[in-house]
């Protein structure tokens, strides 16, 4: 026994002295990222991992990416560059394409458009793909899409308050991106509890403004405009009013039209209302459906309204919040990705 238990011993002190004494092979030295997909004015700081020496950063082309003495690099304008990192005799690069054509979406309609969700259970934004404009907290630039997308967004036309939580919104832009390979200036214009009186009334000209001002921004950063979309989500609210469907219909076009005649906007992407999971003695069952009808029915008959996703109304009870309406955020995953891939070929076809 005593044998067993000096051999065990010399076979462990054997392994620690060799697993001190055995060299360890440095990893080489790389560039944090090989490509990067920026627009005029953003930032984006590489670095050179797995050294400790000091860093030389260059452009190949300034007035396309320029960079400093810490490797931030600054999108000026369209076109591509390359930006090198010299470390001792070595050179390690990454090339960056400044983005020439944005395509800018609206997402309006009420409170699942809104986002009721949990932004930690939101997908994670493809790199380059999306870019949010906030209109009410930073008119002057975009800033990288992130969740709950629209937060803080609240003015005369559009409240959310404290529902904004977590949107489709994300999922949407990733879909999308795939497909087109555009990057999607998203602009949030949605509002809790509204109905589509509301939006032909007045709201329209909430989308109206941040859509122009959105534009008129794309255009001082020396990018061309691609697409222009409207994507609407609404509907519940219509239902438990009891609306008739052709009232339904009349009011979005109403609020389309008047969105048109002042803005670039090519087309409504509607995504349908999900069903009520939770019906009562008002039979809000039917009137969810009467209002899914109305909008399939007003994609099929006029040319500005097409219907990107119906993923909505398969959702099982497991998706929805304990009140029967609201969608929790796996949901909204699912319909974002569901819309996004849609319009991304809608996009591609026209």
């Amino acid at each position: 026994m005593k044998k067993h238990v000096k051999l065990l011993l010399f076979i462990f002190s054997l392994a620690f002295f060799v697993s001190q004494t055995m060299p360890v092979m440095a990893a080489n030295p790389k560039m944090s990222r090989s490509k990067l997909s920026l627009i005029p004015g953003e930032t984006y700081t590489l670095s050179v991992k797995n050294t400790s020496s000091s860093v030389k950063w260059s452009s190949s082309k300034k007035k396309v990416a320029k960079v400093n003495s810490k490797g931030k690099v600054t999108a000026v304008s369209p076109g591509k560059a390359t930006i090198t990192a010299k470390v001792g005799g070595k050179k390690y690069k990454c090339v960056v394409q400044v983005q020439k054509t944005v395509d800018i979406i609206v997402f309006a309609g009420q409170s699942n458009m809104t986002g009721v969700g949990n932004a930690f259970s939101a997908p994670k934004l493809t790199h380059g793909a999306g870019y949010a404009y906030n209109y009410v907290t930073a008119r002057k630039k975009f800033t990288v899409l992130k969740e709950p997308f629209g937060f803080g967004q609240d003015d005369s036309y559009f409240y959310n308050g404290d529902y904004c939580r977590g949107s489709m919104v994300t999922a949407f832009v990733n879909a999308y991106y795939q497909q087109t390979k555009t990057p999607v200036i998203a602009v949030p214009a949605s509002c809790v509890g509204s109905g589509s009186v509301s939006w032909k009334d007045t709201r329209y000209k909430g989308v109206t403004k941040r859509l122009n001002a959105a534009v008129k921004l794309v255009k001082k950063k020396k990018m061309k405009v691609g697409h222009v979309y409207l994507v609407w989500m609404q509907g519940e609210n219509d239902a438990f009013a009891d609306m008739s469907a052709s009232m339904h219909k009349e009011n979005l076009q109403s609020m389309y039209k008047k969105i048109k005649k002042k803005t670039p906007v090519e087309q409504c992407l509607i995504i349908s209302i999900a069903n009520y999971t939770k019906p009562n003695d008002f039979d809000l069952t039917k009137k969810f459906k009467r209002i899914q009808n109305a909008q399939k029915a007003l994609c099929k008959s006029s040319n500005d309204f097409t219907l990107i996703s119906t993923k909505a109304t398969k959702l099982s009870d497991a998706y929805f919040q304990e009140d029967g309406l609201h969608i929790i955020q796996q949901g909204l995953n699912t319909i974002g990705k569901s819309a996004g891939r849609a319009a991304g070929k809608y996009a591609n076809s026209h």
